[in-house]
């Protein structure tokens, strides 16, 4: 999804669970489109001083869908090597209500899990991984120049590990 200069991409295949991790490039000026995004009748958003400092630390921050409960978790990208090409290689898919989000690969899916088990060490990242890699076919050469460069070798032993 693209608004103005704010561009979205969904963390996994979009389906309404009740967590949805988004990662947003936008500059602190827009901040105020993310409130038009998500109206304050339908959804829990921070205040707006409170979303451009989050911008500008490229921090993040809860949305709250007010009627179902859905927890949106706003990423604002990062500005490393991994952060661009993963946005550069995200992908348009349907997603709800006729609109269209721009989703992570599954190999960048799997390197962001892994680097979330290397800070907290959360088997369940692991377990994550697992079942991506049992039910989607991934460009194990891009994976693993990452891994090497990320320096992410010990947690993808981890996962290979029976």
């Amino acid at each position: 999804m693209v608004v103005g200069s704010m561009a979205v991409m969904v963390y996994g295949e979009p389906r309404m669970t009740h967590d949805l991790d988004l990662v947003v490039d936008i500059p602190p000026q827009d901040a105020e489109k993310i409130e038009t995004l998500f109206p304050a009748g339908e959804f829990y958003c921070p205040p707006l001083e409170f979303l451009r400092s989050e911008i500008v630390r490229q921090g993040q921050f809860n949305l709250i869908h007010n009627e179902s409960g859905l927890k949106i978790d706003v990423i604002i990208r990062k500005q490393t090597d991994h952060a661009i090409c993963e946005f550069g290689r995200k992908r348009k898919v349907p997603f709800w209500q006729g609109s269209e989000v721009y989703i992570a690969s599954a190999e960048d899916i799997v390197i962001k899990k892994l680097e979330f088990f290397r800070l907290g060490g959360s088997e369940k990242h692991i377990r994550d991984i697992r079942g991506i890699l049992a039910e989607t076919e991934v460009d194990a050469a891009y994976l693993q120049e990452w891994v090497s460069r990320l320096g992410l070798a010990e947690q993808w032993l981890k996962v290979n590990a029976n």
